[in-house]
C-alpha cells in the first residue's frame, strides 16, 4: 500500500513539474532589449503600447509607423505644425509641452508611457531615474534615418516593420531614380546652393550634414560645405557674397525670400540676380531637415535646379502619392501646392 501511495505522490509531482515548465516554457518574456541610435541597450517592455515623444522630427515616424495611436505626450503643438494635425488628427489626443533636462516630470510620470523617443542624450538619465525607458532615435545622414525608421518600427512592433521596409524601399528607388538623373551633368556645369535654415539671418548648413546629401542627390554642390561643416552655422555676409551661389534656399517662409530680393546687401549675388531664391517645401515636418518627408527633398530639388531634366516629372504628384502611402491622408491638389509653397493650414 506504502508502495502505491509513493508511486501515486511522484506521479503528481512529475506532472507538476511538467505543467510547471512547459508553462514557464509559452510564457511570453514580459521585457525585450533593443539598441539605439547612441548603441545603448535599452530594456523595454514586451509589447510597447504608450509613448512620449520628445524629439521634433521623430513625430512624423510616430505618424508614419503608428499613426500616433499611442501617444500620450508630444513635443509639438497645433501652431507649430499644423500639418500634422491636419493629416492625423490623433496628436490632439497628445499633451503637448515643452521638454528640457531640468523639465517636471510630473505629467509624464502620470501618463505612465511605456517608453520615451528623443535624440538629447541630457534626458536619459532624467527618464531612467523615474523607470521609463529612454529610446535616442537621432540622425543626421539618410543612413541613420533608416536605422532610426527601422529601430522605431522593432520597439512598436507588427505592421510597424512592414510599413518600415517599405518606406525604406521607396527612399532607395528615389534616391538613385534622381541621382541616375543627374548623373551625366560635368561636374564644372553643376548648379550651386547654398541652403541655411533662415539664410536673411545668415544661417546655414554646411558640410556632413542631410542637407549636403540631398544636395548632392540632386545634382547641385553645395557652396556653403566650402570651409564650413555642420548644420545651422551663422556666417557673415562677406562668406556668403564670396559664396555667391546659383542658388538661395531657405528653410523660412516666402516672406523671407522677399525680404532678400529686396533688400540692397543683397543685390549683387547670381542667386538673387537671376531670381533663384526659393522657400523650402515644410509638411507634416519641414522637408529638409530630419523628417521622413526628407525623402521628397532631392526630388523637390533636382527639378528646382534641373527644370528640363525633369519635365515628365510631377512633383506635387508625388508628394500626394507619399503622403496617401505613407501617411494615410488623401491630399487635394490645393493642400499640395500649400506645402510645396511653405503655407500655412487653416485648422478647423
Amino acid at each position: 500500500m506504502m508502495k502505491k501511495m509513493l508511486s501515486l505522490l511522484l506521479s503528481v509531482m512529475m506532472t507538476l513539474m511538467l505543467f510547471t515548465a512547459c508553462t514557464a516554457k509559452n510564457e511570453a518574456p514580459a521585457t525585450r532589449t533593443v539598441v539605439d541610435m547612441s548603441g545603448t541597450e535599452v530594456t523595454i517592455p514586451a509589447h510597447v503600447n504608450t509613448y512620449v515623444e520628445s524629439w521634433f522630427a521623430h513625430n512624423a515616424v510616430d505618424l508614419m509607423l503608428n499613426k500616433a495611436e499611442g501617444m500620450l505626450v508630444t513635443c509639438v503643438n497645433k501652431n507649430s505644425q499644423p500639418w500634422m494635425y491636419i493629416v492625423c488628427p490623433n496628436f490632439y489626443k497628445a499633451v503637448s509641452t515643452n521638454f528640457s533636462a531640468d523639465m517636471n516630470l510630473e505629467e509624464i510620470i502620470a501618463a505612465k508611457p511605456d517608453v520615451v523617443f528623443g535624440s538629447n542624450e541630457k534626458y536619459r538619465d532624467m527618464f531612467t531615474a523615474v523607470g521609463i525607458p529612454f529610446i535616442n532615435c537621432s540622425f543626421k545622414t539618410y543612413d541613420e534615418m533608416v536605422r532610426s525608421v527601422q529601430l522605431t518600427a522593432e520597439v512598436f512592433g507588427g505592421d510597424a516593420i512592414d510599413i518600415a521596409n517599405r518606406y525604406t524601399s521607396y527612399l532607395k528607388e528615389r534616391l538613385d531614380w534622381v541621382a541616375k538623373r543627374v548623373g551625366d551633368i560635368p561636374e564644372e556645369n553643376r548648379t550651386t546652393v547654398a541652403h541655411g535654415n533662415s539664410i536673411y539671418e545668415l544661417n546655414f548648413d554646411g558640410a556632413n550634414t542631410i542637407i549636403d546629401e540631398w544636395i548632392k542627390y540632386a545634382g547641385g554642390i553645395n557652396a556653403a560645405a566650402e570651409g564650413m561643416t555642420g548644420n545651422l552655422q551663422t556666417i557673415s555676409m562677406e562668406q556668403v557674397l564670396q559664396w555667391d551661389p546659383d542658388v538661395l534656399i531657405t528653410g523660412k517662409p516666402k516672406k523671407q525670400v522677399d525680404q532678400v530680393m529686396s533688400d540692397p546687401a543683397w543685390a549683387n549675388l547670381k542667386a538673387v540676380k537671376n531670381g533663384r531664391v526659393y522657400s523650402n517645401p515644410k509638411g507634416v515636418f519641414a522637408w529638409d531637415r530630419y523628417g521622413v518627408e526628407s525623402a521628397l527633398q532631392p526630388q523637390w530639388c533636382a527639378k528646382l535646379l534641373y527644370p528640363e531634366l525633369f519635365e515628365d516629372f510631377d512633383i506635387a504628384q508625388e508628394l500626394k502619392n507619399f503622403y496617401h502611402t505613407f501617411f494615410y491622408y488623401e491630399l487635394s491638389d490645393e493642400q499640395a501646392q500649400m506645402i510645396l509653397n511653405y503655407e500655412t493650414p487653416k485648422l478647423d
